[in-house]
């Protein structure tokens, strides 16, 4: 519709030259240098604490063809310009303030839940493991912030209070389709009236486990399910860029990986010596509110 705001759509470098995306930049690289300083682990884009940076490891191989690291990025070895983006599209695409409650989905220990906490938020994560948990509660009680971290499944989360925003970074897609769906039906119960939920996810991922492809895919796993309204435009936007590369296509082929790729489902055997030659898929946005009862 004509007016809307382009919002929900397909990442794109250009996104993060904005005043409002430069001055995240600016304060993600600052709190990766202060986190440093203090010895206090985050989790890489990965969700694994202090990447090698090899080059010929499946992480590295997952960024693309051609990747170029964000000019100045603190820690390009962790936190490549796709999580910058994603937090940062989040972030200005919101209006997180000081006090506010927020929900992040699969977050525990991550940069973006750390940022948040940093700016005054008061932050609730759930993850299902342990080790990202315990840091994060170590992190808070070290710093102060107000960063509460939970061992739970979002398939069955349960709270006595409700948020200002619920959120989660490059989760879903690691989740069953029909897990996804029950987690979104829940997602309105826990807003307040007004509340925001904002989520990033892979877009054109191929593997089967994925499925988030089309604009129809955003609607019915997200939107249908959720019973929020969305923000900005209605039909997901999709530019035709791709920016990232499964490990599974890399046309020098990792025939170990490939075989736990096959054997755990995520393709099929007769893909098992196909290459690809060009990146395949990238990250997308969603926004969602849940309108004021009347």
């Amino acid at each position: 519709m004509a007016g809307q705001e382009i919002i929900n759509k397909t990442m794109d470098p250009s996104d993060l030259d904005t005043a409002g995306a430069c001055a995240v930049i600016a304060g993600l690289n600052a709190l990766v240098r202060e986190l440093k300083e203090k010895k206090l682990r985050v989790s890489s884009w990965y969700g694994q604490f202090d990447l090698a940076g090899n080059p010929i490891l499946s992480e590295r191989i997952n960024r693309g063809y051609g990747y170029t690291p964000l000019e100045g990025a603190e820690d390009d070895v962790n936190f490549p310009w796709f999580l910058y983006w994603e937090i940062a599209w989040v972030f200005v695409n919101n209006e997180f303030r000081p006090g506010q409650k927020v929900l992040d989905l699969g977050g525990s220990s991550s940069l973006f839940s750390y940022y948040l906490a940093s700016l005054g938020c008061d932050v609730t994560t759930i993850d299902l493991q342990r080790d990202l948990v315990d840091n994060a509660n170590e992190v808070a009680g070290r710093t102060g912030w107000a960063l509460k971290n939970h061992v739970m499944d979002m398939a069955v989360m349960d709270f006595p209070e409700k948020f200002d925003h619920i959120t989660s970074i490059c989760v879903y897609e690691h989740i069953p389709l029909f897990v996804r769906v029950k987690i979104n039906q829940r997602v309105k119960a826990l807003l307040v009236d007004g509340g925001k939920f904002s989520i990033t996810f892979d877009y054109k991922n191929p593997s089967r486990a994925a499925m988030i492809n089309t604009p129809e895919d955003v609607y019915e796993q997200f939107v249908k399910p959720s019973g929020l309204k969305v923000r900005g435009n209605d039909r997901f936007q999709e530019s035709g860029k791709n920016y990232l590369l499964h490990p599974f296509y890399y046309n020098k082929a990792l025939w170990w990986y490939k075989k736990e790729a096959v054997l755990n489902g995520h393709f099929r055997p007769w893909e098992f010596f196909r290459t690809k030659d060009k990146n395949d898929y990238t990250f997308g946005a969603l926004f969602q509110e849940k309108c004021r009862e009347r």
